[in-house]
């Protein structure tokens, strides 16, 4: 599923279904371990954040009980929770609750520098990655080194500076390549897309959205290869088909619980049908994309949302005295 993942999801989940039953009736903790990790890789894969962090959960508890380490299943569980309906200020009071072991595991610092980065303590976020970069240069790249640059670039596009952003966008993408993680390669090229469109390089943006597009496997809900190329034929007038592909994007984002990627969606959506002349459709996306923000905490994209509907929204009529 990651190195391959064309055709993959389905075989896996159908052979969870079958062996997770026979470990429960042997009540065998090795063999529920990694029954419960498979389980959580099919969830995760389908973009159910929610189901995937339990089964990573119950995957560790196993682990622990047959006496090996849990502490990455912990750290999968965690970018579950990242991923789905757990408010910010939850992931954190959780994250505070696991052993030393856990929370010095290079996934679980990241996605703390992440939550961090939304809630507004950009410093805080940057000196957690300032220890992963330094690790990353004792340890060298590998995984490790595609944890640390994922969260340079959400840190940095929170920050508001897709220029800085624009070398770990494509460092992410070298180094999944590297690493023959096919599976993460499509939303890689798709936030490496998103930073060009960022930048206005629109030439950019949409060669690297075709190439999302011709990699992303069939299953896989990833779909920032098609908000980006929707905003690209937006600008260029194309207003039919972009609005298309924005609004298809939106419902495989709302097929999945991840809150924070339904959120960009509808904001994707909005700056889409707003440059075809439909102010109201694009006050309508905002909400809710802003909904989302907040549900999720995201307090960053909350006020930029916010910002961009006041611009949209029409003055109170003013009433004339006599």
């Amino acid at each position: 599923m990651y190195a391959e993942p064309e055709g993959a999801a389905e075989p896996l989940a159908a052979l969870v279904a079958q062996a997770l039953p026979v470990c429960e009736a042997t009540g065998n903790d090795f063999a529920l371990h990694r029954g419960y990790r498979a389980l959580g890789e099919v969830e995760g894969f389908y973009g159910r954040a929610e189901a995937a962090a339990q089964a990573y959960e119950r995957a560790a508890t196993h682990a622990r009980r047959a006496g090996f380490p849990n502490e990455t299943l912990v750290a999968f569980s965690n970018h579950e929770r990242m991923l789905g309906a757990t408010p910010l200020s939850e992931l954190l009071a959780w994250q505070d609750l696991q052993d030393e072991g856990a929370r010095r595991n290079p996934w679980m610092r990241s996605t703390r520098a992440q939550a961090l980065a939304m809630l507004g303590r950009t410093d805080e976020a940057r000196m957690i990655l300032a220890g992963l970069h330094a690790e990353r240069a004792d340890r060298g790249g590998g995984i490790l080194g595609a944890v640390s640059t994922r969260a340079d670039l959400d840190v940095e596009l929170l920050a508001g500076d897709p220029a800085v952003a624009l070398q770990p966008a494509a460092d992410l993408f070298r180094l999944y390549e590297e690493l023959g993680h096919q599976s993460f390669l499509p939303w890689a090229a798709g936030e490496l897309a998103q930073v060009y469109y960022a930048l206005d390089r629109l030439d950019d943006a949409e060669a690297w959205a075709d190439r999302a597009a011709t990699i992303v496997a069939s299953f896989d809900p990833e779909s920032l290869w098609m908000q980006v190329r929707a905003k690209v034929l937006a600008r260029r007038g194309e207003y039919a088909e972009s609005e298309r592909l924005a609004r298809k994007a939106t419902e495989m984002n709302d097929a999945t619980d991840w809150v924070n990627p339904q959120a960009h969606a509808y904001a994707d959506l909005a700056e889409v049908v707003v440059l075809g002349g439909n102010s109201e459709g694009a006050t309508e996306a905002l909400e809710q994309a802003l909904a989302r923000y907040q549900r999720k905490e995201n307090i960053v994209m909350a006020q930029r949302i916010g910002a961009r509907l006041a611009e949209l929204r029409p003055p109170e009529a003013t009433v004339e005295r006599v």
